[in-house]
């Protein structure tokens, strides 16, 4: 007779956090590193990461339920899991919810934000910190309007974000990352008229009258300059 045996299975990526994504990120590194084919090691270690069991208790579970369990998991990762949430809420140590949000208009950004947010945002590692830029308490809130907490650092909600929900950290992170492309491809397209201007520019004195000229090879530059940030 089979012993019942309870799992926590997550129901959906919602169910998953970030700290047990960078978890699972740095287990299936190390694997693929180490060159090996050993399966069921590394479906053992899903169910331990994402199911919070222990070694005992994963060789206790009946073996269709832990097909079951990993073609679940393994489903939910498959899945399409871009979608921009700006919004959750995250209960702190002392049981207090914080609501938290998106930074309402990314044309605001500091140049501060913006340099932290490209220094975090390429490894999984560093997400948490990420997020602590992008998402802040909510203040002043209307409707479905709001406004966030002025930026103090990344440091201030970085441990707070290792407790966010996949599902909106891989929405903000796909999010950016097409932000981010969008801007670099902007700046490819038009480098290159402003590259034409400046050699025009070059070619003809500037006066009083050809101030339009020397105002789009400074913006030529400034392009440039970014672009070379996101590089």
């Amino acid at each position: 007779m089979i012993k019942e045996f309870n799992i926590n299975i997550p129901v959906n990526l919602q169910g998953i956090t970030l700290r047990k994504y960078q978890s699972w990120i740095k287990i299936l590194n190390k694997y693929q590193e180490s060159k090996s084919t050993d399966e069921n090691f590394l479906k053992i270690k899903m169910l331990q990461t994402f199911c919070d069991l222990s070694i005992e208790d994963t060789n206790k579970i009946p073996l269709h339920s832990f097909d079951n369990v990993i073609n679940h998991i393994n489903k939910m990762f498959n899945e399409e899991f871009d979608k921009h949430i700006p919004t959750f809420t995250l209960v702190d140590a002392k049981d207090v919810s914080i609501e938290f949000g998106m930074i309402p208009k990314l044309d605001d950004l500091t140049f501060g934000e913006y340099v932290d947010v490209d220094k975090y945002i390429n490894t999984v590692d560093t997400w948490h910190q990420a997020m602590a830029v992008l998402f802040r308490p909510k203040t002043r809130i209307i409707g479905d309007k709001y406004q966030v907490e002025e930026y103090e650092g990344s440091a201030k909600f970085s441990e707070h974000m290792l407790d966010a929900p996949i599902d909106v950290v891989l929405g903000a992170m796909s999010f950016m990352g097409r932000l981010q492309n969008q801007l670099l491809k902007l700046t490819q397209a038009s480098s290159l008229q402003m590259a034409v201007k400046a050699v025009e520019l070059v070619s003809n004195p500037i006066s009083e009258t050809s101030t339009d000229g020397f105002n789009q090879f400074t913006l030529w530059l400034k392009k440039m300059q970014v672009k070379s940030m996101m590089q």
